[in-house]
């Protein structure tokens, strides 16, 4: 029955033509985004993320929201690198975006926008995406719509074959066979689906049973019923291959059911009808359900088996059957109206006759689906003696549009002939007959019943060669397993014999490394004892090397005595540069780590020290800001040092009776692990500083710089600038302290 070919069409689509990603190929796209800085990477990277957030199962509003938020990224940075392709594919995953959103007129300009700039860069791939997607745009039931969507999808089959992408080609080729197919050009449809094979078949790809069904389809319309079962059988094969368990079976199992009712074999087809009724209840699909309950309960009532035809609508979910669609109604109405008909319930028949003649004059109804149901009307009304409704009915259903060839024609003629008889018109009944006769014999004729019970016998025999090739397998696996289980055995025992060397060597190990702990214990003891020792030493050296520069400080100050004037001064310098080295020894005997020193504690004691003894602190302020870090010796004395110069530098040279709040500023901080050490005043600066001309305070700190390999920076603006910067090195000891303690807070 064609209007079952048009109902049951399967149409393929191409879901999204996309690159589907997993969770953790996600992840991995999200990494490579935080990681890498070239854009254009970026950009690709953003719209595969695009992708995975469009074609994520559960089309969550926040999967949407991802998908927006990277392609907008994307289209932002893409303005920096100005790439045609991956505008072009921007504008296309806008496209599918805008779709899924049900902004179909906004997905489809984006998608017509893409496709100029993807011919620019000859991206074949993506654009015959671009193409897939814009075919779907168009309705296959509008023949000039329809016209257009295969001219986009010859486009699409060329560039997936340029692209060298098998997969996509075959489902484009399939999609190309269904629309010519629609547009019952069966031979060039033919002609596309054997392509799709093909290039299946050379990539290994095994779920073909789409194309096998549309195959099988197409002969049946074309009369030629060996290929149609040949190809149903096919599709039923590939499916069970695949474990499909989609509605594809549901539409396989009608093709075979039609097959077997065309040739007379009712019984048979009933039963590959409930097979694919089943599928489409699991899967909800209520409008194949429904029809798939309307060829089963045909079939039945041809069979005179009106009760078992209500079954199958009583049996029906409630919530598939109440529906607004108007196929719906028809189908459910016909089944309905004719078998309480045959059943003899006038009043229930009447009601569902009326409900069809409403739907006839509102006409919503398909070409095909009006056609029916004027027949049924006029089949109805003709039983019921009313030969004015009938004729009405038959009149309106000869006013729809038919193929000659189509297999309504023969329910026509049948129609007409009885309409005819029942108004005394033998004439014209006669040759109604006659063309029904003719008509019925060409599908029914003992040729084609003959192909049919050939193909049976061919398929039952294929059927009983598999089941033995079944037996045959386990027959083989059996006696797989049972060698199987002789080599775990002997594998098993020898495995117990080498478990039991492994444990003994392992336990001789044991003992070894027990010994040897034993012995590294007692080493380690005695480096502690050592290092112990060696503290101990280095803190009495540190005391002994502190107390002679205080021997020393305490001497020079005995002669400061009887000096003034430069002389006194000079003394008093040479003192606080002593003292500046005698104050970090100092700290370092007292502390428990003995290489290195606090600089926010040493520097302290240091400035406060100086402004002590300058005898000028309650004139000057000095503020710091130094950061609490630790310094090797090796930087720590040149530092004390540095700072001496430039602080007697200041008080003594800095200011005078103009500057009214004389004050100096000492920082020390650390940023990108560099040290910046800053000592500046608000004096009156010295002259030609610009050249270089320093004094031998100035040209210390210079040298004192380059000896802990920095740099030191002496600006006279408004004042005196002296910026010291250096790497910081630690002691070993106090970084292995550093490394210690970190691990324990992260523990």
């Amino acid at each position: 029955m064609r209007f079952l070919l048009s109902l049951l069409m399967i149409f393929a689509v191409l879901p999204s033509a996309a690159q589907e990603f997993s969770p953790h190929q996600a992840d991995s796209l999200r990494y490579e985004l935080t990681n890498t800085h070239d854009n254009h990477t970026k950009v690709k990277t953003l719209i595969h993320l695009a992708e995975y957030h469009i074609w994520k199962k559960g089309e969550l509003a926040v999967n949407i929201d991802s998908a927006d938020v990277c392609l907008t990224e994307a289209d932002r940075l893409n303005k920096i690198v100005q790439s045609t392709e991956l505008a072009g594919y921007i504008l296309l995953m806008r496209g599918f975006l805008l779709t899924e959103l049900g902004k179909r007129k906004e997905g489809e300009v984006a998608v017509l926008k893409s496709i100029p700039l993807l011919e620019k860069s000859n991206s074949q791939r993506l654009l015959g995406m671009a193409y897939f997607e814009l075919q779907a745009f168009y309705d296959y039931a509008d023949a000039v719509q329809r016209s257009k969507r295969i001219r986009i999808t010859a486009l699409a089959v060329k560039a997936f074959h340029l692209a060298g992408d098998k997969m996509l080609e075959g489902w484009a080729l399939t999609t190309l066979g269904d629309l010519h197919s629609i547009q019952e050009e069966y031979a060039l449809s033919n002609q596309y689906l054997l392509q799709a094979v093909n290039v299946y078949e050379a990539i290994g790809h095994r779920k073909m049973q789409d194309i096998y069904e549309l195959l099988g389809r197409n002969c049946n319309n074309q009369g030629d019923y060996k290929s149609a079962f040949e190809y149903a059988l096919l599709a039923l094969k590939a499916a069970k291959l695949t474990n499909d368990s989609s509605m594809q079976m549901a539409t396989i199992n009608n093709l075979l059911g039609s097959l077997y009712k065309n040739a007379g074999r009712r019984e048979i087809s009933i039963a590959y009808y409930h097979e694919g009724l089943t599928i489409a209840l699991r899967h909800k699909d209520a409008l194949n359900a429904v029809s798939l309950a309307y060829v089963l309960g045909s079939t039945y009532l041809d069979l005179n088996q009106s009760r078992k035809a209500l079954k199958v609508l009583d049996s029906f979910p409630r919530n598939l059957l109440d529906s607004s669609n108007s196929r719906v109604k028809a189908i459910t109405g016909m089944l309905y109206m004719e078998a309480y008909r045959d059943l003899k319930q006038y009043k229930k028949a009447y009601k569902y006759a009326d409900m069809l003649e409403n739907l006839v004059d509102r006409n919503t109804l398909a070409a095909e689906w009006t056609n029916r149901v004027c027949i049924a009307l006029a089949r109805y009304h003709l039983h019921g003696h009313d030969i004015a409704k009938a004729r009405l009915y038959l009149d309106k259903c000869m006013t729809v549009s038919l193929l000659s060839t189509s297999p309504e024609w023969v329910s026509r003629y049948e129609i007409s002939y009885k309409v005819d008889s029942a108004e005394g018109n033998h004439r014209a009944a006669f040759y109604n007959l006659l063309m029904y006769k003719t008509q019925d014999d060409l599908l029914h004729n003992a040729v084609k019943t003959r192909q049919f019970q050939q193909l049976e016998v061919e398929y039952e025999t294929y059927k009983k060669i598999d089941s033995i090739s079944l037996l045959t397998q386990k027959t083989n696996l059996q006696a797989t397993n049972l060698r199987q289980a002789h080599l775990i055995r002997n594998i098993t025992m020898l495995g117990i014999v080498l478990a039991l060397a492994v444990i003994g060597l392992l336990y001789r190990q044991y003992q070894l490394k027990q010994r040897n702990n034993k012995a590294m214990a007692i080493k380690n003891n005695h480096l502690e004892h050592l290092v112990t020792e060696k503290e101990w030493l280095l803190q009495e050296v540190n005391h002994r090397v502190k107390n002679n520069l205080q021997t020393i400080i305490s001497l020079l100050e005995l002669q400061a005595d009887t000096l003034s004037g430069d002389a006194h001064f000079a003394l008093q310098t040479s003192q606080n540069r002593i003292y500046a080295t005698s104050l970090l020894y100092q700290k370092l005997y007292r502390n428990e780590n003995v290489s290195s020193v606090n600089m926010k504690m040493y520097i302290t004691e240091l400035v406060q020290h100086l402004q002590d003894a300058l005898g000028t602190s309650q004139f000057v302020s000095v503020s710091l800001d130094i950061a609490p870090i630790d310094l090797d010796v090796s930087q720590g004395v040149p530092i004390g040092l540095m700072i001496n110069e430039v602080i007697t530098n200041s008080f003594k040279y800095a200011f005078d009776d103009t500057i009214s709040y004389p004050e100096i500023l000492v920082t020390l901080t650390i940023r990108d692990d560099l040290a910046s050490l800053i000592i500046k005043d608000n004096g009156i600066g010295f002259p030609n500083a610009g050249g270089g001309n320093f004094g031998i305070g100035l040209k210390l700190v210079k040298g004192l710089a380059e000896n802990i390999k920095g740099e030191a920076t002496i600006v006279s603006d408004e004042g005196t600038f002296v910026e010291i910067v250096f790497l910081p090195k630690s002691s070993p000891e106090s970084e292995i302290h550093r490394i210690t303690t970190s691990d324990a807070l992260s523990a």
